[in-house]
């Protein structure tokens, strides 16, 4: 079987996504768990034999001898075939194949949500984990947890182009501002620009707000050396 593309059993063919740490993943089409491991392989269903007693480590519950369930190729525990691909790997603290921490999904501010709760990507489309802030299928950020529609998203991707637009000016004026024969016309510029666009500018990061800040700093500095200079010519 090819570590990258996957029949489902509803006959749809799966490629799997370049994986970061989070190996959860359903099929598009019939949304059915698949089981994967850190090699990118999809690990075959297994039955219960007759009178085996087990119990799921991720859910926690036993499996019924008609579920679809899967082993663990390096623990050899037999886990729900969707608990497993629910959560991304292995129940097992310290097995290899268990899940890893998807730094592009969760962080500590992110709050917790029930087992199972998904979303819809304004994207594509896609159900998703509802603590997600990347689609795992189109690889859309986003700037909340919150469920947004296709209009949220396109508010969003209009807020980041005035960003990397102010972030441009702000370099543009700091450099300019580094250049005292343009610092009366640096002056008024930027502070015309800029002070409407505090909050905007602090959205920029700690860089971005130095520089801006700086660039008028710099200017009005140099206009007034610039008037000393010219009352001590007349003078």
């Amino acid at each position: 079987m090819s570590s990258s593309i996957y029949e489902c059993d509803c006959g749809a063919k799966v490629r799997f996504p370049e994986w970061e740490t989070n190996r959860s993943f359903h099929c598009p089409k019939c949304k059915k768990g698949i089981a994967i491991t850190v090699d990118s392989l999809a690990l075959k269903s297994v039955a219960l034999s007759a009178g085996q007693e087990t119990i799921c480590p991720i859910c926690q519950t036993e499996i019924e001898a008609q579920e679809t369930c899967v082993h663990c190729p390096d623990c050899d525990l037999i886990h729900h075939q969707e608990c497993w691909s629910e959560v991304g790997g292995c129940g097992t603290y310290g097995c290899k194949q268990a899940s890893a921490i998807d730094k592009t999904e969760t962080t500590s501010e992110t709050p917790l949500t029930a087992w199972g709760d998904t979303k819809q990507c304004p994207a594509c489309g896609e159900e998703i984990k509802s603590i997600s802030l990347r689609c795992r299928y189109c690889k859309t950020d986003f700037e909340s947890v919150d469920p947004m529609s296709a209009a949220d998203l396109r508010k969003q991707a209009v807020v980041s182009d005035e960003t990397e637009n102010l972030k441009k000016w702000v370099v543009a004026f700091f450099v300019m501002s580094l250049l005292g024969c343009l610092a009366p016309l640096v002056a008024a510029v930027s502070m015309a620009y800029l002070l409407p666009k505090r909050a905007k500018l602090n959205r920029c990061g700690p860089l971005f707000v130095i520089m801006g800040w700086t660039s008028i700093g710099l200017s009005i500095l140099y206009t007034v050396l610039l008037l000393l200079f010219f009352v001590a010519q007349e003078v």
